[in-house]
């Protein structure tokens, strides 16, 4: 006669499962709100120390509406004084774009083939820049438009600040007792691996695209602040980023003559230089303490599943998970016990 090994599943077992599919299932169905709280949380992490250092000289509520104006001012000199002439170079570049290809002569002969889908992609992104500075995230935010999306995070970001005592004090009451410590002191590596990151990435990206710019235009390079957006924009890729910021702006001063190229290949080489030695790393340090290949394949990750949102939020969340996967053995120590 066999022996049959009968198995049973405790039903508080089932139930906690039951619990974790539906939970999965929900923030797959909010995930546009999960990844617009988590932009907010990144931003918190990055400007809280400021507040923090600014709160001390000025009550926090000045010190919240100084950076807020700031922010704000910011976004609308991006909006008018950039955008435009952005969008106006990449028109004429797409127009151009044949010319710029019958000077690169026989040794690009086969990109001609190439000429026309290359201009309308440029066209369309030309006509898209407008609707992505209005709508950013309107593309991955069904019922929030890209208006209301920004203002929502500008006004999250701003509560969360602003009461930043009293929302720890209500997450600290929900721990465990017991577990207090060893869950804030994880959650504060989070919050620090984020902010640095976010805060040492825009800046470099501020002062390359800057330097780019002023680079390209004292060597007379047409499109210079359409290149230099693309320079900054790329600084985010560890390696290879600056290679693809060069690409564009070597091959269109190619156009004009051998020398100017030269020129541009050494203007962009002495700005790596500095981004390399003195720049990344008084700025960035060890602020994420991820490798460049894990950096690059978040990034591939984040732009596959959402977009300019997934390249947005990928590295911290690389981060966050770097810091869980390196706290582990302390969490599972903390479980068990």
């Amino acid at each position: 006669m066999e022996n049959r090994t009968k198995i049973e599943i405790p039903t508080v077992t089932i139930i906690k499962v039951v619990l974790v599919i539906l939970l999965l299932w929900f923030l797959y169905a909010v995930r546009d709100v999960v990844v617009l709280f988590f932009i907010v949380l990144v931003i918190v992490a990055a400007l809280g120390p400021l507040v923090d250092r600014m709160s001390r000289h000025i009550p926090r509520v000045l010190a919240m509406i100084i950076l807020s104006l700031t922010f704000l001012t910011i976004l609308a000199a991006i909006g008018y004084l950039i955008i435009p002439p952005v969008v106006s170079q990449l028109q004429q570049l797409a127009v151009n774009l044949p010319y710029i290809m019958d000077k690169l002569g026989p040794l690009y002969q086969t990109l001609k083939d190439s000429v026309s889908h290359y201009q309308e992609q440029l066209l369309n992104l030309s006509s898209q820049v407008i609707t992505v500075t209005s709508g950013i995230f309107s593309t991955t935010l069904g019922f929030v438009e890209g208006l209301i999306a920004v203002i929502t995070i500008v006004i999250l970001s701003f509560y969360m600040l602003l009461e930043a005592k009293t929302i720890k004090g209500f997450l600290y009451s929900l721990m465990p007792a017991e577990r207090k410590e060893q869950i804030v002191d994880v959650l504060k590596k989070i919050a620090n691996k984020m902010g640095s990151w976010m805060r040492g990435q825009v800046t470099l990206m501020l002062v390359i695209g800057i330097l780019d710019g002023i680079a390209l235009m004292i060597l007379g390079v047409p499109y210079a602040l359409t290149l230099a957006v693309w320079g900054a924009l790329t600084e985010v890729i560890p390696y290879v980023g600056p290679w693809l910021g060069l690409l564009p702006a070597f091959l269109i001063a190619l156009t004009i003559s051998p020398l100017k190229a030269l020129f541009v290949l050494i203007a962009y080489i002495l700005i790596q230089q500095l981004e390399s030695q003195f720049l990344a790393p008084k700025i960035m340090g060890k602020a994420v303490g991820l490798s460049p290949v894990i950096i690059i394949l978040a990034l591939l990750c984040g732009a596959k599943l959402m977009g300019i949102l997934g390249v947005i939020i990928a590295v911290p969340i690389a981060a966050a998970l770097a810091v869980l996967i390196q706290e582990w053995p302390d969490l599972k120590k903390i479980r068990e016990n």
